[in-house]
């Protein structure tokens, strides 16, 4: 239950339900059934609901709503090898209302945040877990979404809206199609050490008039990094984490390049406890 002085009380129930179909053997080492249903709220931000100024302001907009969500998921889990190797596979479906968007209008340089009245969100996901060794474990996971805006508020260019954006019909912004990634892990008493990689689709976006030609979608990318660790001592622990290790050119968002390869390392230190 939250109560909010801006729009009122708001009950949010969530709740999940697993259930073991089939105990199983070492090959097949169970088959469980797994379902959860949740809704949800957010706020808008101070900017969002009252602006900001500056080069390029944002009208306020105090009629606001919060974006509420109900999202509701089934799926399978199956064990193999005695739970060495987990397979999961489902699928989710999420409606979202009042959804905060931003708009910005390339002429007048006005922007503001406003209310999308109703969106879906649904698709498939896979996750793969396995225990390669007694120190080697692997995760993976593929998704798959769908993502469309059912009901929107009137929109034009001339109100600074694109409609292949933000009408009836278009795809949820920042919501790529296609999303993997793995990770191997190994361990041990001392230390060590992370393997990953990812890969990103193809994905609505809008530079909202900024480039000399527009800009719809942000191109898909694929990243890998790696970290590892080592414990000095009970108290101590030395780390570092190397991010795209390619050095590949790409944007999370549009408009906003993120790091080439980087890195970082330093010291953890623990006190108390055993």
């Amino acid at each position: 239950f939250e109560h909010n002085e801006s729009f009122g009380d708001k009950v949010i129930p969530r709740g999940a339900l697993t259930f073991l179909a089939f105990r199983g053997s070492s090959l097949f080492s169970g088959t469980r059934l797994r379902g959860s249903y949740s809704t949800g709220i957010v706020e808008p931000s101070f900017e969002e609901s009252f602006g900001i100024t500056g080069t390029f302001p944002t009208l306020p907009n105090p009629a606001l709503k919060p974006e509420q969500a109900r999202s509701l998921e089934a799926g399978v889990e199956q064990g193999f090898w005695s739970d060495r190797v987990s397979l999961y596979a489902a699928y989710y479906n999420s409606i979202y209302r009042d959804q905060i968007q931003y708009y910005f209008d390339p002429t007048t340089f006005l922007s503001q945040y406003r209310n999308i009245n109703r969106a879906l969100a649904h698709g498939a996901e896979v996750d793969l877990r396995a225990r390669v060794t007694k120190n080697i474990s692997l995760t993976s996971n593929y998704t798959y979404t769908s993502s469309q805006i059912l009901s929107a508020l009137p929109c034009s260019a001339a109100a600074g809206c694109d409609p292949s954006l933000f009408g009836a019909g278009s795809p949820l912004l920042h919501r790529p199609r296609h999303f993997g990634n793995v990770l191997v892990n190994y361990a041990n008493a001392r230390w060590g050490a992370q393997f990953g990689g990812l890969a990103v689709g193809r994905r609505a976006d809008d530079d909202f008039g900024i480039a000399p030609f527009p800009i719809k979608y942000a191109a898909g990318y694929a990243r890998f990094d790696a970290s590892g660790y080592y414990t000095i001592d009970r108290h101590v622990t030395a780390y570092v984490n190397l991010e795209n290790l390619l050095n590949h050119y790409y944007n999370e968002v549009v408009g906003y390049p993120s790091l080439g390869f980087n890195f970082r390392a330093g010291l953890r230190f623990h006190f108390g406890g055993d």
